[in-house]
């Protein structure tokens, strides 16, 4: 799968995106409506998931994005707890809040599961988890994953370390 090349591509952002409409549109109904408070702590947190998908995503690092999306995924546990007070208030039927909350647990799924791939090694699993990359292969690695395009030849060298020879051994 290609890199994104803005954060609209994302999955987990376009259905944060649709999840924030989503609540929005329920607060417009009455008598949820007349709660301006609550209305505009939900909708402020359930918007700052995406919002903050989309700057960790323009912030250009690695660890910035994942900083990033670890502030989005807070704003998605406060938007569901604001969730569970308009059920608790009687402002959303059973069925309305258990979707929109069931959502807002996918979202974070999805979000945790790409948080994962970039922070796991390739091929990962029990075999890499102890190998350590050089920071000069982890920086080719985003590069290409970031531009799509492979690494210059002039660097190409940097892709695996030779192994050192031995004494006893030939050289090539």
């Amino acid at each position: 799968m290609p890199a994104a090349r803005t954060f609209t591509e994302l999955q987990f952002w376009q259905k944060a995106r649709v999840w924030s409409r989503d609540i929005f549109q329920h607060t417009l109904q009455a008598p949820f409506a007349r709660d301006q408070r609550l209305v505009v702590q939900i909708n402020d947190s359930s918007e700052s998931v995406m919002s903050n998908m989309a700057e960790g995503f323009g912030r250009g690092t690695q660890e910035e994005f994942i900083t990033f999306l670890g502030y989005a995924i807070g704003s998605l546990d406060e938007t569901q707890s604001h969730l569970i007070a308009a059920y608790d208030r009687r402002y959303l039927a059973k069925e309305q809040y258990a979707c929109l909350y069931r959502e807002g647990t996918a979202i974070r799924k999805l979000t945790v599961a790409f948080i994962r791939s970039m922070v796991m090694p390739p091929r990962g699993g029990v075999r890499t988890l102890g190998k350590q990359q050089s920071w000069s292969s982890q920086t080719w690695e985003i590069y290409e994953r970031v531009t799509g395009k492979p690494r210059p030849a002039l660097f190409e060298s940097t892709r695996e370390a030779p192994k050192p020879r031995r004494n006893d051994e030939p050289p090539n």
